[in-house]
């Protein structure tokens, strides 16, 4: 009968039908499974990202803690304002050279390994090559500061030490441990504090940066990689050398305008006025503390990730940095005056009405910076040394012709300036070259 058959049919049917019940509860089972363990994945992912950024942080706040709260209040004590004028001079350079050579190969490295397989003996060619001709070139402008051969080699020294140990920690980063990487400038900070003992006892200066950048390299000698087959180049070497030196003339002309004060105050107003706007902009500079561990897991999570940062996630880091940079501002007003008072008390009376003028340039300066790293990870370099180059022409021009008109007040005006220009340009840089959010389903 036709019912018969129906029911004949269903019975054979059933086993597939079964089977395919079967089929869809495992596959939504792994799929939950699969939902749950993305979950636990992205905590762990923000967790490791906090600790990371908390060891950057710490070995950069203790390094450069012991070198602003106690090295240097400690040089004024024994030197005087005036030759720590000099002092400061030698030291701005160094902090204009050697990371423009080692921190530029450093980040350099981090973004061209996305698309080369590039070798530790690739960028430590180009570390020697422009090592030595920056440390050069910074040895010749120092010096009327240096007296004797046998301190123009010790400061010829430090500026090479210094450009590795700037280097140094790319170690670390290519590889997100961080651990370590406090580790590294916790050592530097020691080091600094027993290079101002050798300095009590020799009564020269150069042993208390050069027995802490030495002591880095010591560690990650002894724990890395990043300096093994040194002179063993691949097929990439003219890549690597190539954005290795537009990013290098990039981060000389960012950290010639950061550190311009040291070079234009001296040459127009004298070494005493060089101490004064150095001690007045330290909580501004300090600031670095902060903004380069960010910047520092920033770009290490950035360029390991395929996708590229569309116009949407640029504005919100935008915007996300920009409260950041006004929180920063509000502590530097409130820090700046009670950092002078407590630890520069002889150069108090000198800092009033230069306070919110400086602490706004050098924060905007920070706040550049960050978004420079965001900018990097979607555009060529050579945008950055562009609008780099147009900043560093405008400050030189204005700071210089308001320092001789107007005094340091006037300096700290053309600074601001410059610097609010420097964001906007950033900004609209990032818009245009970022790509708009994908839609769903494309």
């Amino acid at each position: 009968t036709p019912a018969a058959l129906y029911f004949i049919r269903v019975r054979q049917k059933r086993p597939e039908y079964d089977r395919c019940i079967r089929e869809h509860i495992r596959n939504r089972i792994t799929s939950v499974n699969k939902g749950q363990e993305n979950q636990v994945e992205k905590k762990e992912q923000k967790k490791r990202i906090a600790a990371n950024t908390l060891y950057t942080m710490g070995g950069l706040i203790f390094m450069n803690g012991v070198l602003q709260l106690i090295i240097t209040p400690l040089l004024n004590r024994y030197m005087g304002a005036k030759q720590l004028g000099e002092l400061l001079y030698i030291t701005g350079l160094v902090a204009i050279i050697c990371p423009s050579i080692g921190q530029a190969l450093n980040t350099s490295r981090l973004v061209v390994r996305r698309s080369h397989e590039v070798t530790n003996g690739d960028y430590d060619w180009i570390l020697l090559l422009f090592g030595v001709l920056g440390s050069s070139v910074a040895l010749f402008m120092s010096r009327d500061s240096i007296s004797g051969i046998s301190v123009g080699i010790g400061v010829f020294a430090l500026f090479m030490v210094t450009v590795f140990r700037y280097y140094g920690d790319v170690e670390y980063r290519l590889n997100l441990n961080y651990q370590r990487y406090f580790i590294y400038y916790l050592l530097i900070g020691v080091g600094y504090l027993a290079g101002f003992v050798g300095y009590r006892i020799t009564n020269q200066w150069l042993w208390i940066y050069l027995i802490g950048e030495a002591a880095a390299l010591c560690y990650v000698a002894v724990t890395g990689s990043v300096f093994h087959k040194f002179f063993q180049r691949s097929g990439h070497f003219s890549v690597a050398l190539e954005r290795g030196f537009f990013l290098t003339l990039s981060y000389l002309i960012t950290n010639t305008t950061m550190n311009m004060d040291r070079l234009v105050i001296k040459q127009i107003l004298g070494n005493e006025q060089v101490t004064i706007y150095y001690v007045v902009s330290l909580i501004g500079k300090t600031l670095v503390l902060l903004i380069a561990p960010i910047n520092t897991i920033v770009i290490s999570y950035l360029t390991k990730r395929k996708e590229l940062l569309n116009r949407s996630q640029f504005g919100k880091s935008v915007l996300a940095g920009g409260g950041v940079a006004a929180v920063f501002f509000l502590g530097c007003q409130v820090g700046t005056p009670l950092f002078v008072w407590l630890f520069y008390h002889d150069l108090f009376s000198s800092i009033k009405g230069l306070v919110t003028v400086v602490n706004l340039a050098q924060v905007l300066g920070l706040f550049s910076a960050f978004l420079f790293i965001l900018v990097l990870t979607f555009t060529d370099e050579k945008w950055q040394l562009w609008i780099q180059l147009a900043h560093f022409v405008i400050l030189l021009g204005t700071s210089v012709l308001a320092a001789k008109n107007y005094g340091m007040i006037g300096f700290a005006w053309a600074c601001l300036g410059a610097n609010t220009l420097r964001v906007v340009a950033v900004i609209a840089l990032g818009i245009w070259k970022a790509k708009p959010a994908k839609k769903e389903g494309e």
